[in-house]
This record gives structure tokens, C-alpha cells and sequence, in this order.
């Protein structure tokens, strides 16, 4: 980053404790945190959001699904990263600069692949 902004995450989960945690170790890592518990008030959301650096989102999601969501984010953010996340979801095809982490995860999981999709994670936690 060539700037003093904290990298921004639309964290997307219908499970609200969950979503609480996913943001908090976000926050905790550094990053700005925007959080929806459906696809359609993520997009709501998006609307607000200048820059995009991280889309996680769980794929079994009320209404529109996760993959779904993406493909949305993608046509309005070409650049934004996914990070898929579900325990009971059928792999699909991934989108480019995309990847799927099965649940259970820990953060440090998700913040490794969040590097390696080219985020610039400011703390990665060690296990």
C-alpha cells in the first residue's frame, strides 16, 4: 500500500456471532472491517465502500448465495479478492484471484490466504 489506509474487508456471514469474530480478528489484523449478514446487504454496502480490498464471504448465505455475490462484486470491483468460506458447500469453479477455505478455519489460515491472493495484510497472527 503506498498510503496510510488500513486494506478494507466486506466480511459477508448470516451467522451473527460468527460474522462478530471474523470481524473482530480482521479489525485486530489491521483492517478496516465493512460487515453484512446477507449478499443483498453486502451489495447495499458496497455502494459506500470506496476501495475493495478483500471480499470473504460464507457461500451458503440466505437468498443470493456466496458464489453469487461474488460474481456481483466482481462486475463493480474487478480488482477485489474473494475468499470463499463454507462447511458444507459444494466447490464450485473460482473465480480468478479467488480461493475457498473450509470451515472450521483459524485466522491465521485466512489471513495466509488473504497474502497470497495478493492482500497486503497488515499483522498476519501466528498460530
Amino acid at each position: 500500500m503506498t498510503s496510510d489506509r488500513r486494506p478494507l474487508v466486506l466480511v459477508v456471514e448470516d451467522e451473527t456471532l460468527l460474522r462478530e469474530m471474523i470481524a473482530f480478528e480482521f479489525e485486530m489484523s489491521g483492517f478496516e472491517v465493512v460487515d453484512a449478514g446477507s449478499a443483498e446487504e453486502a451489495l447495499r454496502r458496497l455502494k459506500d465502500i470506496p476501495v475493495l480490498d478483500l471480499l470473504f464471504t460464507d457461500i451458503r448465505l440466505p437468498g443470493m448465495d456466496g458464489w453469487s455475490l461474488a460474481t456481483e462484486v466482481r462486475s463493480q470491483r474487478p480488482d477485489a479478492p474473494v475468499i470463499y468460506a463454507s462447511g458444507n458447500a459444494e466447490r464450485q469453479q473460482l473465480l480468478p484471484r479467488s480461493e475457498f477455505i473450509p470451515k472450521p478455519y483459524r485466522p491465521e489460515e485466512i489471513f495466509q490466504v488473504a497474502a497470497d491472493l495478493g492482500v497486503d495484510v497488515p499483522n498476519i497472527p501466528m498460530e
